[in-house]
């Protein structure tokens, strides 16, 4: 197994990223905006703020307060709730004999279908959460994601251009590159339900289908498969590693933020999270170069063809070496 040169990779990578450094910086940011996880549903009350509003006025008061809130409330009216503040007890006692009345008024049966009624709209807006985060995902998220790829295959070529990123919309390719996403992203999330290690495994053994479909979006979905398990195949702890080996920067670009936020007093909090993109643009620019290094080693040992490898410049006919040592 010829082991991952992290070292030559990454030196490719800065000589790619310095090429079109503020188109990388663009094209990372819409594909971060446009790939990002979905969280459009959101369940919120207008009426919280004046119920704290409304408890704190009633509690500023005593007791007095709850005896005169609770007697001229709805609620009390028409049920068989009765308390009535006696003058000559303490706050506590009148508070203990408060809740005793209140509880002993309550009706369990109707309490219990309230909240079984409260579960059930919880789950169904859940589920139709997921079910839309899949289709975003699926339509959007997918194909973006491929022309991000695609993006810095062609970069590392000095061919790139902002629209590579929306490529897979192209006619003829655009329903073949959703299914293909589709259902790996399908089975990577349900490995992930059998804990998290599967999932994560799953992840790595098919790191690649995305260049494999950006490079050939017309592969057909079981070759593809069978593609991006052989070249991850022995390579899925070392591509792991190289993703660990940029934490150092991540780290580096927390303090950086946490510093601007603290000197500017949040100012700079915002304009100091695009610095994140010069280390996302490095880091994609990397696995670009190890793609490209294992489709050269897929080529050169024939796991795969030309017809299936076909390259991502067609009027290129003879790209640059690599500088890969096989």
């Amino acid at each position: 197994m010829e082991p991952i040169n992290r070292k030559l990779l990454k030196q490719n990578a800065k000589i790619a990223l310095k090429k079109n450094f503020w188109i990388i910086m663009l094209v990372c940011f819409c594909a971060n905006f446009l790939g990002g996880n979905f969280s459009g549903l959101t369940v919120g009350s207008e009426s919280g703020g004046s119920a704290y509003s409304y408890g704190s006025s009633a509690m500023g008061s005593g007791m007095a307060g709850f005896e005169e809130a609770f007697n001229n409330s709805p609620v009390s009216n028409g049920n068989e709730f009765h308390y009535k503040y006696n003058k000559n007890l303490s706050d506590a006692e009148n508070l203990e004999r408060f809740f005793d009345a209140f509880f002993d008024s309550i009706d369990v049966q109707v309490i219990c279908i309230i909240i079984a009624v409260v579960c059930i709209v919880f789950l169904l807006i859940y589920l139709v959460a997921i079910v839309i985060s899949f289709l975003i995902g699926a339509f959007l998220c997918g194909p973006v994601s491929v022309g991000y790829k695609r993006f810095f295959m062609l970069n590392r070529m000095d061919k790139s251009q902002f629209t590579d990123l929306f490529s897979s919309f192209g006619k003829g390719r655009y329903m073949n590159v959703v299914k293909t996403m589709f259902k790996t992203n399908l089975e990577i999330y349900l490995w992930r339900l059998l804990f998290y290690f599967p999932g994560l495994v799953k992840y790595y053994q098919y790191f690649f289908v995305g260049y494999i479909v950006a490079e050939n979006p017309q592969i057909d979905n079981k070759r593809a498969k069978e593609l991006r398990k052989q070249m991850s195949d022995g390579h899925k702890w070392q591509i792991f590693v190289l993703g660990l080996s940029f934490i150092g920067w991540s780290l580096l670009f927390i303090l950086i933020e946490i510093l601007l936020a603290v000197i500017s007093c949040g100012i700079l909090a915002i304009p100091g999270a695009l610095l994140i993109y010069p280390l996302v643009g490095y880091q994609q620019a990397t696995y670009a170069e190890l793609y490209e290094e294992r489709r050269e080693y897929a080529l050169m040992t024939g796991m795969a063809t030309h017809e299936e490898l076909v390259g991502f410049d067609m009027d290129q006919m003879n790209p640059p070496e690599t500088g890969y040592e096989l």
